[in-house]
């Protein structure tokens, strides 16, 4: 990419973003410094060589509409994490009548402990971290994702809502295992699910899946029935799954 080019990328991202900020009451400089990185790093992965300032320009504009909608939802208290005031100081006349000695539990109670509460830039990485894990481990060792595709995978949850990018990522890798599974079913005159009852029900289980958490599971419960089935299966190979492309970890 030409290095003006990126220049010019790099500061109407932070010019738009730190005016999208300020119109919301958002002042703090590192999670304006956040949605700046986040959202450059959106625009990078969605470029190509070919990329031209127009497609630049309307792929920030649909960042920021992102941005918009994130900080409508959490408000602008975001950026105070939701500070707890201190407690109202007694005179020493008021300290000296005060009641008797209380206990621990009572004193916790009444010293007014909130627990520290998270910023919206770390509420954000919690929502991602767990489906950047999922893909870079459970999902490569299926054969869900290639490593390759996990990466770019982790590019698109950046500048979105976890539960959005979530749906969007389940719903594409839905069709991944529903891929593998009907080339399972095919090649091994329906393996475990001879019938085309068990063959729905599977269908079925997979469609109803909408975490990636779950898709996980259920990809993990059908590779050990597969497995099952060709131990039992004098003329298949131990361990194949899926046409060869997984085999179970020992």
């Amino acid at each position: 990419m030409d290095k003006d080019f990126e220049r010019l990328i790099k500061v109407n991202v932070q010019g738009r973003v730190f005016v999208t900020c300020q119109s919301r009451g958002i002042t703090d400089p590192s999670i304006i410094g956040y949605y700046v990185e986040i959202i450059e790093q959106a625009i990078f992965a969605l470029l190509s060589d070919g990329s031209s300032p127009a497609d630049f320009h309307r792929f920030l504009d649909e960042q920021l509409t992102w941005l918009e909608g994130e900080l409508d939802q959490t408000g602008p208290a975001a950026s105070k994490s939701q500070e707890v005031p201190p407690p109202p100081k007694k005179d020493v006349e008021e300290e000296e009548t005060s009641t008797p000695a209380q206990s621990p539990k009572e004193q916790k109670k009444a010293t007014g402990y909130v627990p520290e509460a998270k910023t919206m830039p770390e509420r954000l990485k919690d929502g991602r971290s767990i489906m950047e894990h999922l893909l870079d481990n459970d999902c490569i060792t299926l054969k869900l994702v290639t490593p390759n595709e996990a990466k770019k995978f982790k590019h698109n949850l950046l500048g979105k809502v976890p539960e959005k990018a979530e749906e969007e990522l389940v719903a594409s890798l839905r069709n991944v295992l529903h891929d593998q599974v009907r080339k399972f079913i095919r090649k091994n005159n329906g393996g475990p699910w001879a019938s085309a009852t068990l063959q729905h029900e599977v269908r079925m289980d997979i469609t109803k899946t909408r975490t990636l958490r779950s898709l996980v599971t259920l990809a993990r419960s059908l590779l050990e029935e597969r497995e099952e089935w060709l131990k039992k299966t004098k003329n298949s190979l131990t361990g194949r799954f899926f046409g060869g492309r997984v085999k179970m970890n020992k």
